[in-house]
């Protein structure tokens, strides 16, 4: 399995960008945010996942390990392959495709090209209660988010969680239930965070 490719940028396409990996070049294709980081010339590293067929390898890279593995839980739900995952976090970040699951928001998934409103339903029943258990990404850090996750970190870490188990509980209590009450919050991240 190829797990980084890390050197120079070969070349940059509309769907892919070549990296040259001690003299071999391997083409990766990216959603459009990864290929807007990546310079000709330039060293880069790109995640990677190995996609086998019977007909070909394909590599699929990524400028996070969090973006790799949200691309592998989209690809989990019966329907969306390869091509759907690039084009979801082509069109939104992995924070934004993660809201409008936990937020039951088929309409926002399905403005991206290639997913239409029963995938995007789809997307949203097979990935709503993984998502949920587990806290793949910060939340949407809008003005009001991001005063409520440091006020809710704040206040785990003086009743004495380290500063990392306070911030993780507070950020899944959020992305649970992001239009909730400080005091909803609060007891949702001290029952995550214990």
């Amino acid at each position: 399995m190829i797990s980084t490719l890390t050197g120079p940028v070969l070349e940059v396409t509309a769907t892919a960008a070549v990296i040259d990996c001690s003299g071999v070049g391997y083409a990766a294709f990216c959603p459009m945010r990864t290929m807007a980081g990546l310079t000709t010339g330039q060293t880069a590293r790109l995640y990677t996942v190995l996609n086998v067929r019977e007909d070909a390898l394909t590599l699929f890279g990524f400028a996070t390990p969090a973006e790799r593995s949200f691309f592998e839980q989209l690809t989990t739900v019966s329907g969306v392959g390869p091509r759907i995952g690039l084009s979801l976090l082509s069109s939104f970040t992995p924070a934004d495709i993660q809201q409008a699951i936990l937020t039951n928001q088929p309409g926002q998934l399905s403005r991206a090209s290639g997913v239409g409103k029963k995938l995007a339903e789809k997307i949203i029943v097979e990935l709503k209660d993984k998502l949920a258990s587990v806290a793949i990404l910060a939340p949407a850090a809008g003005p009001a988010a991001s005063g409520l996750l440091a006020d809710l970190t704040s206040a785990l870490t003086n009743l004495g969680y380290p500063a990392k188990t306070a911030q993780a509980a507070a950020e899944q209590a959020l992305q649970a239930n992001p239009k909730a009450t400080f005091e909803d919050l609060f007891k949702t991240a001290l029952h995550k965070a214990a």
